[in-house]
């Protein structure tokens, strides 16, 4: 499965490290904007907890696929500004996975493993859609599990969605069903500002 512009290899980052604090910049280090990310006041990180399960959605800003991308690199202007258009076409989630500060996945055995590392690696567009405040569904473009083994402290699925249909729309709703967890249809909305306001990177900035 091919990551929509982006690398497989790249796509997962830790969040949980000191929030970010403050006004809202324009321009900061890489890891500021994941703190900044992390900081669920933001609005670019939504939790819910349904039958023991946490079950986080976390939007993935444009420039941190850029920097994982360029990252020991030293790139141009002209290189980062190619990338971000490469990846501003589309919206990025994490859906993050947890029992007791375990991954969700490796909770489960027998047949019910089997059957949720099928979903979860080849199915879950099946199950997650974006709506809009214009009653647009968007469906999923691409998306991907990060393989950790039962060594992280969640599971986590990249996804990845188009932008067209998100012009102008107030808000963006992540529809999550029931696929085997047992933690029923989750709805998490997400207000397109605080999306579009997220701070870019300034690549000059030493982190």
């Amino acid at each position: 499965m091919s990551i929509a512009g982006s690398d497989m290899k790249y796509f997962y980052v830790i969040f949980f490290i000191p929030l970010f604090s403050g006004c809202k910049p324009n321009h900061v280090s890489a890891d500021r904007l994941v703190s900044y990310v992390a900081d669920e006041s933001n609005g670019l990180r939504k939790s819910v907890i349904s039958s023991g399960t946490t079950i986080e959605v976390i939007y993935r800003p444009t420039d941190l696929l850029v920097h994982q991308e360029l990252a020991g690199s030293s790139a141009t202007p002209e290189q980062i500004e190619t990338s971000r258009e490469k990846y501003s076409q589309y919206l990025y989630f994490i859906l993050s996975l947890s029992i007791e500060n375990k991954e969700a996945l490796h909770q489960s055995a027998g047949s019910q493993y089997g059957d949720l590392i099928q979903i979860l690696s080849f199915k879950m567009n099946s199950y997650v859609s974006l709506t809009t405040a214009a009653s647009d569904t968007i469906p999923v473009a691409d998306f991907m599990l990060n393989r950790t083994f039962g060594m992280a402290t969640s599971t986590d699925v990249l996804f990845v969605f188009s932008k067209e249909k998100t012009q102008g729309t107030d808000w963006v709703q992540f529809n999550l069903n029931e696929f085997g967890l047992g933690t029923g249809n989750q709805r998490l909305r997400f207000a397109m500002r605080d999306l579009e306001d997220a701070p870019q990177i300034d690549f000059a900035i030493k982190n």
